[in-house]
């Protein structure tokens, strides 16, 4: 609409300036040629009086010789009508020229040539015209204005048309935009549905609706997948648990009853992360639910201290800010625990002596910063963090508890970031208070 209101108005303003000047060149002409006219009637009309002296005599012009000044050869006025001191002087500076000359003074145009009567070879006198472009000059005023008023209305008519259609013409995308907005991504089945159509905005809603299809069908399949992979899980923890249970009541020592039960609480543990994993990918687990992040970290501090993969043990210490107060977590306690539990992971794996575990608040979100002093991340790796499947190559480790921890936190309306990669090495998990 910018664009056709500037080219309008460019094409208006080359436009009046064409016409000013196609104007100016016209008026201009007819000037000259009015007063070459006239110079031409008067030197028709002077003739040589008996003492040798020039005389303009009467014609049917009378009103155009009238308007002309003739002077002689030395300068002496014969003829020509009464004027102001300014235009008589300056008739006056021209009764000498030898050749034509024309001479545009404020609002008045002169133009002077030698008289040359038949017979005589030498100039006999001068006559002078002049002519004031003032009549001229206001009518091109007003021309002007008019063209001006006119290019305003073109304009402004042009950028409203322009506007309204380029509006009734984009209505489709802002009804699409607005479609958009109020999908969420639960909606799987909501399409556009613009209709069949031959215009670009119809082959755009139905090639995206096309795309929102398949988008939705691999979205279906990723679903039951997982749903038969949580259920092909289930299956042989339940014989585990079961074996298990089985075994503490069975005739063993106190030791081997005591490993039975933490097999047992494991496979708990690992069927309530199945539980939740699967609610995540089907979009189950919502905002109803809350939790107690101080539970879940004394929960998560409280077996990793002491324990890391070196010789010495690792200090893994919990300093919740005094602002921070009691926090919950929109999200479940398994969701949440999900997060959480990959980042101490690896800082206690990595630590040299000591993991310290920061809480605090950030207007509504809890901001959990988890800062370990081992050797940090190499650089070949801090791109590569987030990704599934890459990890340090001298551990065990799959490269899959930092993506999981960050697509969870995502579910949750929440984050994971690496802040500082080394010196100390500093994990930032922000997630949305209840």
């Amino acid at each position: 609409m910018w664009i056709t209101a500037l080219v309008t108005v460019a094409a208006m303003a080359a436009m009046i300036l064409a016409v000013i000047l196609v104007v100016t060149r016209v008026t201009q002409g007819r000037v000259d040629a009015s007063l070459r006219d006239r110079i031409a009637a008067t030197k028709a009309a002077t003739t040589r009086t008996g003492d040798g002296g020039l005389r303009v005599t009467g014609t049917a012009a009378n009103e155009v010789i009238d308007s002309v000044w003739v002077f002689d050869s030395d300068g002496t006025q014969v003829s020509g009508p009464r004027a102001g001191s300014r235009v008589q002087s300056t008739v006056e500076s021209l009764s000498g020229v030898t050749r034509t000359t024309r001479v545009e003074l404020r609002d008045r145009v002169y133009v002077a040539e030698p008289i040359r009567l038949r017979g005589e070879r030498r100039a006999s006198g001068v006559a002078v015209a002049e002519q004031s472009t003032r009549p001229y000059e206001d009518t091109q005023t007003v021309l002007v204005g008019g063209l001006v008023v006119l290019g305003v209305l073109v304009s402004g008519v042009t950028a409203t048309i322009t506007a309204w259609t380029v509006r009734r013409t984009l209505r489709p995308v802002q009804r699409m935009t607005e479609l958009a907005a109020e999908w969420n991504d639960q909606d799987l089945d909501s399409r556009f549905r613009l209709g069949a159509g031959t215009d670009e905005f119809s082959q755009l809603g139905n090639t995206l609706d096309a795309l929102l299809d398949r988008v939705a069908e691999a979205l279906r399949n990723e679903q039951q997948l997982t749903a038969e992979l949580a259920h092909e899980l289930r299956t042989p923890l339940t014989t585990i648990r079961a074996e298990a249970e089985l075994g503490t009541l069975s005739d063993v020592d106190d030791a081997t009853r005591d490993r039975l039960h933490r097999v047992m609480a494991q496979v708990d543990r690992l069927d309530r992360t199945i539980t939740t994993l699967l609610a995540l990918a089907r979009h189950q687990h919502g905002a109803a639910r809350t939790a107690d992040l101080g539970a879940v970290l004394s929960g998560l501090v409280e077996p990793l201290a002491g324990a890391n993969g070196a010789a010495a043990p690792v200090t893994v210490s919990y300093v919740p800010r005094p602002e921070a107060g009691s926090l919950r977590i929109h999200g479940d306690a398994e969701l949440v625990e999900r997060v959480l539990a990959p980042v101490l992971d690896n800082a206690v794996r990595y630590a040299t002596s000591a993991v310290r575990i920061e809480v605090r608040r950030s207007g509504g979100d809890v901001l959990v910063q988890v800062c370990d002093d081992g050797p940090g991340i190499d650089s070949t790796f801090e791109d590569d963090v987030f990704l599934a499947g890459v990890g340090d190559p001298t551990t065990r480790g799959a490269g899959l508890g930092l993506p999981l921890s960050r697509r969870v936190a995502a579910g949750l309306g929440g984050s994971v970031q690496v802040v500082s990669y080394r010196d100390p090495t500093v994990v930032q998990v922000r997630l949305p208070t209840a």
